[in-house]
Parts: structure tokens; C-alpha cells; sequence
């Protein structure tokens, strides 16, 4: 299913797209070395709410499947996977945008979701930098609000990068969720040369930090 986001951008959406996806779940779980990422924020290191691991392409038959099957319908080259554990609903993901692949005119971002279905935010992105602050995700009135899991597809097309934000917001739920995701930019049009996120953020004198460090769970 398509939902068209304005002139530019799209994100389509696949239920069931991985058979046996509880199996998969089991085992990324068990056999990935899942990290505690940490983002510098005004001179000290604070852990995100969900724990990561890059993965090669081929890592397992299903991603090098998958990873096949992308790069045939989309016609292009994607970067290394990208894993994200969720452990609970109370880890979550704030609204944002992948800024940091700089070139957001014409993207490609697609998620495998295995394990619990949670909700999956977009929102236009506003004018007021404080927006994303007043309204909690799910609840704007341009809101677009979609339950990927279980072995759903995700793919965002197009300028959404550059013109919407995307999370996942803490859930009432116990259960744990995966996501993995596969990324491509054309590298074509104006690039975003604004801090990203995981650039950090340094407000003493003190020797410069790296913007984001790992650590062992």
C-alpha cells in the first residue's frame, strides 16, 4: 500500500513480507551483538532508549535475500544493514529525519520490522523548531501513523527525508521489536550541511569529544 506524502515523497508499506518472521526474530535476538549507543549532548554522554548493531548484507540468508529483492525492485545500490532493538515499550525513537546521509533530495530508506507491532510516526516537517517538542508523536493533525511489525516492509522514497520526521514512540507494550534497515541516496541535489544529530554537541573548553561512542549493553 502507497501513502503518497505531498509531490515529492512516498512511503509504502508490505504486511508479511518475510515468511517465518518469529524464526528470524529469534534469531537475530539471540546471535546479534546488539551496542548501547551514546550521543554527547552538552558535554556528557547519554545512552539512547534502544540498543543497535551494524550487520553485513550477507550476514544471514534472509538479509542477503532481502537485500536482493530491494536492490531489484528500487533499481539501485544500498548501504550495510542497520539493526535497532527495541527491548520494551519503553525504549523508543524521537520524531526525526536520516539526516546524516547529507544528500535527502531523492532517498530510499527501507525497514524490515520483526517482533511486536508498534507504532511507526511520520509528520511533515514544520517551520517551528520547538514542534516536535508540543505535540507528541501520533498526535499531530497531519500525523500519519502506521503499525509495521511481524515481518512488515517500510520504504520511505523520495524527498521525505528532507521533508518529514519519522519515529517510534514508547508503547504499552513488554514485548521486544527489531528493525533492520537498509539505506541509499542518489548523492544528487543540495546537500544538508546542517549538525546532525550524532554530530554531539560541546559547550566547554575542554578537548573535543567524539559527537557518539558504544558500549556493551
Amino acid at each position: 500500500v502507497r501513502h503518497p506524502l505531498g509531490e515529492h515523497s512516498w512511503v509504502d508499506l508490505t504486511e508479511g513480507f518475510v515468511r517465518d518472521a518469529g524464526q528470524h526474530f529469534d534469531h537475530l535476538l539471540a546471535t546479534t551483538g546488539w551496542a548501547q549507543t551514546e550521543v554527547l549532548r552538552y558535554d556528557r554522554y547519554f545512552a539512547e532508549r534502544r540498543l543497535s548493531c551494524g550487520l553485513r548484507p550477507d550476514a544471514t540468508a534472509m538479509l542477503r535475500q532481502i537485500g536482493l529483492h530491494l536492490e531489484a525492485a528500487h533499481r539501485v545500490r544500498f548501504e550495510g544493514v542497520s539493526a535497532i532493538l527495541y527491548r520494551d515499550g519503553t525504549d523508543f525513537q524521537g520524531l526525526h529525519s536520516d539526516r546524516e546521509m547529507r544528500w535527502l533530495d531523492e532517498t530510499v530508506i527501507a525497514i524490515v520490522v520483526l517482533g511486536q507491532r508498534r507504532p511507526f510516526v511520520l509528520r511533515p516537517r514544520g517551520t517551528r523548531a520547538d514542534a516536535v517538542d508540543r505535540v507528541p508523536a501520533g498526535q499531530g493533525q497531519d500525523d500519519l501513523v502506521l503499525t509495521p511489525g511481524e515481518g512488515d516492509l517500510l520504504v520511505m522514497g523520495g524527498a521525505a527525508q528532507r521533508e518529514w520526521l519519522h519515529g517510534v514512540p514508547a508503547a504499552p507494550t513488554d514485548r521486544p521489536r527489531i528493525s533492520l534497515t537498509w539505506r541509499w541516496t542518489s548523492r544528487r541535489g543540495r546537500p544538508d550541511t546542517n549538525p546532525t544529530y550524532y554530530d554531539g554537541q560541546h559547550f566547554s573548553d575542554g578537548p573535543s569529544m567524539p559527537g557518539r561512542r558504544t558500549r556493551s549493553p
